[in-house]
């Protein structure tokens, strides 16, 4: 059985453990700036040990990965703490905020030979891997105009996990790495040009924003918002027909289209948690002895970060 360890006793944690048990493997601790929180979560989650410090249990557990579930401000120093001790790594998104900070883990994971991959959990669900293999397969031309939106509404907070610049908020790093690294994944490249606007909260923080990609044969738009709502997906058009992900990110479905704009299949598959296919995808990278997954790559991170430093520069 693989053991996973957890850093950061949050919300979307929960999520995680139950992935794992779904994938038949166990989560043997969890660590939280506060050990009485990460007491709480232990109980709740059925986990052998609790910590209040994240190094304290990475030397006593000594896992065969640690899930990182912390802010994203955190993100970078928390994966240096595992690569140093040499223990594989599947972090949230964005795995980190700046592209200097993913040369440096990149670099000092490939210099320990560790396993690291960023959490895009969205790349393994069933209609994207769908959607990519219509792509490939040529079903509607060579992809030629992209439009990726994930947006929904919050109220501004300047102290909310969302807004906090100092807890790295706002919405390219809450939800425009979902919108961005979708639009490479399905291109299957990365942009060549980029064209970026964006409205900013009252503290500064990125609220709503607007980036315009040309990749070598194909334009997209790429938007995200943590101010307004409006209805999520990707749209990916060739001259041969067109693919529509409603919800894409979140959702369970894609539809196929000729050129005509009438339907040619549509594809369901309904799933218990979204994080399943993440974690099964460590558990065979580590084993495999990979360093890093061909699904969410390192290369492919890294320039999202580098699109992070555009948008927000």
């Amino acid at each position: 059985m693989f053991r996973f360890a957890i850093i950061g006793a949050g919300g979307i944690a929960h999520k995680f453990c139950d992935a794992v048990r779904l994938a038949g493997h166990e989560v043997a601790a969890v660590a939280s700036k506060s050990a009485e929180r990460a007491a709480e979560f232990a109980a709740k989650e059925n986990i052998a040990y609790s910590f209040g410090d994240y190094a304290e249990m990475l030397d006593s557990v000594k896992p065969d990965a640690v899930y990182i579930a912390t802010t994203h401000n955190f993100h970078y120093d928390n994966i240096l703490l595992c690569v140093e001790r040499g223990l594989p790594v599947i972090c949230e998104k964005p795995m980190v905020c700046t592209a200097d900070e993913a040369r440096r883990v990149f670099d000092e994971a490939k210099r320990r030979g560790v396993f690291v991959m960023e959490a895009m959990w969205s790349r393994f669900l069933p209609h994207i891997t769908k959607s990519r293999e219509w792509i490939c397969d040529g079903r509607i031309g060579k992809p030629e105009l992209l439009d990726s939106i994930v947006a929904f509404r919050s109220e501004y907070n300047p102290d909310s996990r969302i807004y906090s610049r100092e807890l790295a908020g706002g919405a390219a790093w809450d939800v425009g790495v979902y919108a961005y690294e979708l639009a490479t994944y399905l291109i299957g490249e990365h942009p060549l040009e980029m064209q970026s606007m964006r409205l900013d909260a009252p503290n500064g923080a990125d609220r709503t924003v607007s980036v315009n990609l040309r990749f070598s044969d194909c334009l997209a738009t790429v938007k995200a918002s943590v101010y307004t709502p409006l209805p999520l997906g990707v749209y990916i058009g060739g001259h041969d027909g067109y693919i529509r992900m409603p919800h894409a990110n979140t959702g369970c479905e894609g539809f196929l289209y000729d050129s005509g704009g009438s339907l040619v299949e549509h594809f369901r598959e309904e799933y218990p948690n979204g994080f399943l296919w993440e974690v099964e995808e460590t558990v065979r990278c580590v084993r495999e002895g990979r360093l890093e997954s061909p699904v969410v790559p390192w290369a492919d991170t890294l320039n999202c970060d580098e699109f992070f430093d555009f948008v927000l520069g």
